[in-house]
């Protein structure tokens, strides 16, 4: 079953998007995705979430475990409305669910739930393939090398990587380097490229991900 976990580099990567370009690559390949967020913070009354974004982009339901207006971490977002968020709740959660699920995190990957627990421990008790969302700018390199060792300390197994051009088209020296140093320690599907326009971009980029969604999971 397809069931993969959308983090970033670090918050404003790109996530949304990728995580729309793969539910739709996955509708398109004939399967029946559902784009999950386990935790919207920041939200705004009658302003669209981002699972409702992704899903609205790919044509897909889409469904948000746990919702808070305290744009922050999970926890500083629970611990303000005075609710605690545990990991083995979220999976239990996901796992009523089934079927395919594109989650797409809040931030990056070590962002904390609780006192104890972080997004990682959701991604590893889920089984979830993660994806990460590389957004383009100064410091990727290291963050993203940070998301892998955290991978492989919980061995949560990593499908690869989509380079965004998240704010503008990124220099192409700099967007080398960053595929250079990051090749061979993960699958880089391709480069993500910059388009105001939403639907274009998620339309290339599920393009992307037709060599995962059509071999054997």
């Amino acid at each position: 079953m397809h069931r993969y976990f959308v983090t970033g580099s670090d918050t404003d990567a790109g996530k949304t998007r990728v995580a729309a370009a793969l539910a739709l690559a996955l509708r398109r390949a004939g399967h029946a995705p559902t784009v999950v967020k386990l935790v919207q913070t920041g939200a705004v009354l009658d302003a669209e979430s981002d699972a409702a974004r992704a899903g609205r982009l790919a044509g897909v339901p889409y469904v948000e475990f746990a919702r808070f207006k305290k744009p922050s971490d999970p926890w500083s977002a629970a611990h303000a409305e005075r609710i605690e968020l545990s990991a083995h709740e979220l999976v239990a959660k996901l796992d009523a669910l089934g079927g395919c699920v594109v989650v797409e995190g809040t931030g990056g990957m070590m962002v904390p739930l609780n006192e104890r627990e972080h997004l990682g421990d959701v991604v590893a008790l889920g089984k979830l393939q993660t994806i990460v969302a590389v957004g383009l700018r100064l410091g990727c390199i290291n963050h993203t090398l940070l998301t892998l060792n955290l991978c492989r300390e919980l061995r949560v197994p990593v499908a690869g990587a989509v380079l965004v051009e998240r704010w503008g088209p990124a220099d192409p020296s700099y967007r080398d380097d960053v595929a250079r140093v990051l090749q061979g320690k993960l699958r880089i599907f391709g480069i993500l490229a910059f388009a105001p326009a939403e639907e274009a971009s998620v339309d290339a980029g599920a393009k992307l991900f037709e060599p995962l969604v059509n071999q054997k999971p």
